[in-house]
């Protein structure tokens, strides 16, 4: 029999109205890879909270080792030995990676920090990982991979008995990515035990022992990952089963609306050269730092680059534009990070969909709250966000629905150009499928998407081109049609240029 760590029994959480949690039943056994996936909303991220602390159940119980542990702080749990990792990159941008890593038990003697003193457990922690880093460095200057792997070290410091990742990896490349996995497995060896939420399911079979679905706030299943078909978890998550993933339409492709000539910043983009029509979506791959995000973020004005000539419509765009003469010209960006750059998360739905162009609820200036409402319902019915409660705060929604209000607040007018950066990262699989619908009736519309991506499944299903970047050049142009998966991971990794 395999020993249970933790025993959840008849879990219940509401938040007002909404029902988080129905009286979930759940085991996890010692020294095992257990994984829990489901749509947004179906209360995964609910429950890990619990067991975190920061949540406490309605009803149930929670048992750790036999013993009940509702009502301890996270601390107290942390103590105890129950790490979570949440999706959520919790970092202190000034202070330094050292600072950062030890900000949940700081080194203390006679009142006073004494930060350097911590200095050798945390260079061990990071060559566990294997991400090592300059621990002086301010962590707000890291890239979000690396920062991810900051709340993960400030994790492992404690040698967790249970350690729960929440999306790990929806901000890490394929180098990245297969450093966890490696750092999982050796952790599995030394007898912790990991809960590991994902929606990336060739992530789940790849070194899950269990898999666990949730759907509705209940648990629906469990069973062994070997005796769980992926056709059979995919209509277990959604309840239905899904006919069609990528709908890749065909579509009309017009005049050149995005020309870019000789970019360059920086040591990061090395005379990029891209073109792309009115009803193509042109997708961006390359491992995390190869200059995916610094293109977007050229052409929208966030950074400026050092040289070269970006055209929108055939009208060249200053070099020090803003993103305010972008959007003027007919620009729009959905963000890598949707938390931090995508939405407000005090405010409500409704706030975040009239943030971008609010004069479709203002006459003559004055700002008309009932045209805001007009506006929210609508949109909010276009996008199937659940619950469909215009006054909801964004931060109380589930990642796939935040992010749809990230894309939404940009289809209340028509831009000639969508920039989506890592868009379905952290979504599940229905929700994916919906952007991917979004995706498809922009592209129909006439519109232009450039889609940056590290799911290479993603831009051989939705793109029409595909630009492989390499440490900032791009090293190969290909259609899905004329391409592969494994080809494009020759040329992701640089094995190509070679």
């Amino acid at each position: 029999m395999n020993n249970v760590i933790l025993d959840m029994r008849g879990i219940k959480k509401s938040f007002g109205a909404t029902q988080a949690l129905c009286g979930v039943d759940l085991d996890i056994f010692e020294n095992e890879v257990h994984a829990v996936v489901g749509s947004n909303g179906a209360g995964k991220s609910t429950l890990m909270k619990m067991l975190a602390g920061i949540y406490r159940p309605d009803e149930g119980i929670i048992s750790f080792f036999g013993e009940n542990i509702i009502g301890l702080s996270p601390l107290e749990l942390q103590e105890k030995g129950i790490e979570v990792v949440h999706q959520v990159l919790n970092i202190v941008p000034s202070m330094s990676v050292l600072e950062n890593i030890l900000l949940a038990t700081p080194p203390v003697k006679s009142g006073f920090l004494m930060w350097k003193s911590g200095y050798p457990k945390v260079e061990e922690t990071l060559r566990l990982i294997d991400f090592p880093l300059d621990l002086r460095i301010p962590v707000g200057m890291l890239s979000v991979s690396e920062q991810q792997f900051i709340i993960l070290a400030r994790a492992i410091i404690h040698n967790p008995k249970v350690l729960i990742l929440d999306e790990p990896t929806a901000r890490l490349g394929l180098e990245e990515t297969n450093k966890l996995f490696k750092l999982i497995q050796n952790l599995k060896q030394k007898n912790t035990t990991i809960i590991y939420i994902s929606h990336r399911l060739e992530e789940v079979y790849s070194i899950s022992d269990r898999i666990s679905v949730f759907r509705d706030g209940l648990r629906v299943e469990t069973r062994a990952t070997q005796k769980f078909p992926k056709d059979e978890l995919v209509n277990c998550m959604l309840g239905k089963k899904m006919e069609v993933f990528f709908p890749k339409e065909q579509t009309q492709v017009g005049k050149v609306v995005l020309e870019i000539k000789d970019l360059t910043f920086d040591t990061r983009l090395n005379k990029v050269d891209i073109e792309a029509n009115a009803g193509e979506v042109v997708s961006l791959v390359g491992a995390v730092g190869a200059g995916k995000t610094e293109i977007l973020n050229s052409i929208f004005g966030i950074i400026q680059q050092d040289g070269g000539v970006i055209k929108i419509d055939g009208k060249e765009i200053d070099k020090n534009h803003t993103p305010m003469k972008a959007i003027r010209m007919g620009v729009s960006l959905i963000p890598e990070d949707r938390a931090k750059q995508g939405m407000i998360g005090d405010y409500t739905i409704k706030n975040n969909i009239s943030s971008i162009n609010m004069k479709n609820t203002a006459k003559c200036g004055v700002f008309i709250n009932k045209k805001e409402n007009e506006l929210a319902r609508n949109m909010v019915g276009k996008l199937n966000v659940k619950p469909p409660d215009i006054e909801y705060v964004m931060t109380a929604l589930s990642g796939g629905n935040q992010q749809k209000i990230v894309i939404g607040k940009w289809l209340v007018d028509k831009y000639k150009v969508y920039l989506m950066d890592e868009v379905t990262a952290g979504v599940d699989i229905g929700a994916k499928a919906e952007i991917y619908r979004f995706i498809t009736n922009l592209v129909q519309s006439g519109c232009c998407v450039i889609l940056a991506t590290g799911d290479i499944e993603e831009a051989l299903g939705i793109s029409d081109r595909i630009l492989v970047l390499y440490k900032g050049r791009i090293i190969n142009e290909t259609t899905p049609a004329g391409t592969t998966k494994d080809e494009l991971l020759t040329y992701i990794m640089g094995g190509a240029v070679h």
